[in-house]
């Protein structure tokens, strides 16, 4: 993980962020599968749609300008950021996850790091972070970056309870 950093989204990477699609495929995780599933049917619809979002260019009612990332790591993306620039009410600020293949490695602590520091580039001094209460391994890599618990609020579209952290990037050592 000595050469971990993040990219936007990009052609160099299609290969590999294809193989992170069938990753979720592979361990039958519908939700991250057909999330990203636009990749490998159109690679480049796929990135003119997240370039399109980072601008605020035809977004729906609703949604926010969003910048996402690849996280790299000897030229293979091993993680997909989100960066709201807004607080979305269920999501807060970041959304992130790790390719079912490089889990409990470390990369869920650096991804979040990073996607801090990114947070501050846009002004962002209180970042809102949301986890599933059953998503153990998140709850304690949003703590160890010092996320300080606000509660736990239920997300009735997904059916699911959360709970909800700040983390004050101004406060943060990155």
């Amino acid at each position: 993980m000595k050469n971990l950093f993040l990219s936007s989204p990009n052609s160099d990477y299609e290969k590999s962020f294809k193989d992170y699609v069938l990753a979720y495929k592979e361990s039958n995780d519908e939700y991250y599968f057909n999330k990203y599933k636009k990749g490998l049917d159109s690679f480049n619809e796929y990135l003119k749609d997240l370039y399109n979002y980072s601008k605020g260019i035809d977004l729906s009612q609703g949604e926010v300008i969003t910048s996402t990332f690849w996280l790299i790591d000897n030229n293979k993306v091993v993680g997909v950021l989100r960066i709201r620039h807004e607080e979305v009410e269920y999501s807060g600020h970041i959304g992130y996850d790790i390719s079912p293949f490089y889990r409990n490695k470390g990369y869920g602590s650096a991804i979040l790091q990073l996607a801090l520091k990114e947070a501050i580039n846009l002004g962002i001094q209180e970042v809102i972070v949301t986890c599933n209460i059953d998503n153990v391994y998140s709850k304690k890599i949003i703590e160890k970056s010092n996320g300080k618990l606000l509660g736990r609020i239920f997300d009735e579209e997904e059916n699911e309870h959360l709970y909800k952290y700040s983390i004050t990037t101004s406060n943060h050592k990155l």
